[in-house]
């Protein structure tokens, strides 16, 4: 199945691998080995021009960073996945130059970073407790925001501070992280303004880890979110790079990174794993494109690789498992 070619979102074709592995633990080793590989080829470097068809613009309106990048998921299987990371007995803790790399969270729940529940509590005592990172470099969302509103326009300045951008400023000034011109729009000191390029919008991830639910919602993109309307996805530029939004069979907030953010990252894995998620994925993988139903429909990055790890159970409904 690797390298197969799909349609998505009304554009052209893009590039995607499938990768069929034995089991969870095999799994979790052949994610760990692309984490380390990408964050090693990251590249200070602005990006060329996207082909034609993108369905969320020009890659050219995306910024690279001077440091590797990666957005972290939530789940089991990204905590296996973070534990080997950290081994020391492991090969791939050397292989990364953990004062370097940047961390960021493609979404994190409406709770306290202490709480249970919370996506960077999973990451902290999986991983980030046990190698050397600087606190600079952890971007967390802040989840324990009365407002999820609010923590998503926060996060959205964290990442137009980190990466340079010049966008539109979502949600009027609060919280912000730079400079706010007449025209409404933020500019982060020394960004995509002093490197002579205003049209930088989008952060360029190295790296952009998901997982999927049962029903195929991916970061918190649930079925039936605003964010995957027809509308929504027809004008991707008029989308924040983050959002808070309300998940009706869990009666609350969640704050996610937005379709466009996501599509604009250098390599996108989603890790996938387990007989109960087979039906989801054959559904995602070779069903109609039916992103508001289901929602890992719509991560088809624009000038990137999307690779899909999933073991033998999750595969077991694609007709063309291998």
């Amino acid at each position: 199945m690797e390298g197969q070619r799909v349609s998505g979102g009304g554009g052209g074709p893009r590039r995607r691998e499938v990768r069929v592995v034995e089991d969870a633990v095999e799994l979790t080793r052949a994610a760990a080995a692309e984490v380390a590989a990408a964050l090693a080829l990251h590249r200070d470097a602005w990006l060329p021009g996207a082909a034609a068809g993108a369905t969320f613009g020009a890659a050219s309106s995306a910024a690279a960073a001077p440091f590797p990048s990666i957005a972290l998921a939530g789940g089991s299987t990204p905590r296996s996945l973070y534990r080997l990371l950290a081994d020391p007995a492991a090969p791939f803790r050397a292989r990364i130059d953990w004062q370097a790399v940047h961390f960021f969270w493609g979404d994190e729940r409406h709770v306290p970073p202490d709480h249970p529940d919370s996506n960077f509590r999973m990451a902290r005592e999986a991983m980030l407790d046990h190698v050397q990172v600087p606190a600079a470099h952890v971007h967390r969302i802040a989840g324990e925001e009365p407002d999820a509103a609010r923590a998503a326009r926060l996060y959205e300045r964290e990442l137009i501070e980190v990466f340079g951008l010049r966008r539109e400023a979502a949600g009027g000034g609060e919280g912000a992280a730079g400079s706010e011109d007449a025209a409404g729009s933020v500019t982060a000191s020394g960004g995509a303004e002093a490197r002579g390029d205003a049209t930088r919008e989008w952060p360029r991830f190295d790296l952009v880890l998901l997982g999927m639910g049962e029903e195929g919602h991916t970061a918190s993109l649930f079925p039936g979110s605003p964010l995957l309307a027809e509308d929504a996805l027809a004008r991707p530029s008029a989308q924040a790079l983050a959002a808070a939004v309300w998940v009706e069979k869990l009666h609350t907030w969640r704050i996610t990174l937005t379709p466009p953010a996501l599509d604009h990252a250098a390599t996108v894995i989603f890790l996938v794993s387990g007989a109960a998620k087979a039906p989801a994925l054959a559904a995602v993988l070779e069903g109609e494109w039916r992103p508001e139903l289901y929602p890992a429909q719509v991560v088809a990055p624009v000038d990137g690789r999307l690779l899909w790890l999933v073991d033998r159970a999750a595969a077991a409904q694609l007709r063309s498992s291998s």
